[in-house]
C-alpha cells in the first residue's frame, strides 16, 4: 500500500513562455494529496486566478511535462474541471478553458437571483441553531481569508457557503437547479473578484446577510441574498464588457 510519505508528489515545473502564464507568481508549495487531486487544485486555481485564460488550449504532452506527470491523472482531473464548467473536453481535439459568453451569463444570473431569494427564505425559516453556528464559522473564515488576502480560498468558501444555504433550503430540485446553474457561471464569477472594491463589497454584503440569518429574518436574509447575487452578476458583467473593450479581446 502506498504510504502518503512515498506518495509521488506533483511537479511544478512551470514553463511561462510556453504556457504564457505570468511570471511574476509568488511559489505556492502543493499539498500532500494524490497526483489526481494536486492536479485538479491546481489547474483549477490557475484557471479562476488568470494565469489560464478562457479559451486557452490545454495541450496534454505540454501539461505532463510542465507537472511532471503521465496522461492518466491529467485526464481524470480534466473530467472534474470539465464537470466544474472550467474547461472543456472536445473529441479529438485540444481540451480548452471553457469561454465566457457574456449573454448566457446574464440570463443564467437572472434565473439565480430568483432562486437565492427562494433558497434563502426557505433556509433562513429551517435552519437550525447548530446551522447557523456552522455558517457563521463559515464567514468568520471567509472574512480572516479576505484580511490575508488570499483570493483563491476566500473564492472557494465564498462559493461553499452559497452551496450551504441552498442545502438548508431542503429543496432537492432547488439544490440541483442551483448547483448546475452555478458549475455553469463557475469560472466567470470569480473575475467579480479581481477588482479590490468589488472584493471588499461583496465581503460587506456577506456580513449584512449573514446578521439577518442570526436575526431569524427569513425576508430579509431572502432579500439580501438575492441582491448579493445580483450584484455579483452586475460586477461580472461589467469586467466581461471590460475585457472584450481591451486589444485582443
Amino acid at each position: 500500500m502506498t504510504t502518503p510519505a512515498s506518495r509521488p508528489k506533483l511537479k511544478t515545473r512551470f514553463k511561462p513562455a510556453r504556457l504564457k502564464l505570468s511570471s511574476d507568481q509568488p511559489t505556492r508549495p502543493l499539498a500532500r494529496l494524490s497526483l489526481h487531486d494536486q492536479l485538479v487544485a491546481k489547474v483549477r486555481e490557475m484557471i479562476i486566478d488568470g494565469e489560464l485564460a478562457a479559451g486557452a488550449a490545454l495541450p496534454e504532452r505540454m501539461l505532463c511535462e510542465t507537472f511532471g506527470v503521465s496522461r492518466t491523472p491529467l485526464r481524470e482531473a480534466f473530467k472534474i474541471l470539465a464537470a466544474e464548467g472550467l474547461i472543456e473536453l472536445r473529441p479529438h481535439r485540444t481540451p480548452v478553458v471553457t469561454p465566457i459568453d457574456a449573454r448566457e451569463i446574464a440570463e443564467i444570473f437572472d434565473v439565480m437571483v430568483a432562486l437565492d431569494a427562494a433558497a434563502g427564505h426557505a433556509a433562513a425559516t429551517r435552519a437550525t441553531a447548530d446551522d447557523i453556528a456552522s455558517l457563521d464559522a463559515m464567514h468568520a473564515e471567509l472574512v480572516a481569508l479576505h484580511r490575508a488576502a488570499e483570493r483563491g480560498a476566500y473564492f472557494r468558501l465564498n462559493q461553499q457557503i452559497h452551496a450551504e444555504i441552498s442545502k438548508l433550503a431542503g429543496n432537492a430540485v432547488l439544490l440541483n437547479m442551483w448547483s448546475t446553474l452555478h458549475a455553469s457561471v463557475f469560472r466567470a464569477r470569480a473575475v467579480a473578484n479581481y477588482d479590490a472594491s468589488r472584493w471588499d463589497e461583496s465581503l460587506g454584503e456577506h456580513e449584512a446577510f449573514m446578521a439577518l440569518l442570526r436575526a431569524r429574518d427569513a425576508r430579509g436574509f431572502a432579500q439580501a441574498l438575492s441582491a448579493h447575487t445580483r450584484k455579483t452578476g452586475d460586477s461580472v458583467l461589467q469586467m466581461l464588457a471590460q475585457a472584450k473593450q481591451q486589444p485582443g479581446g
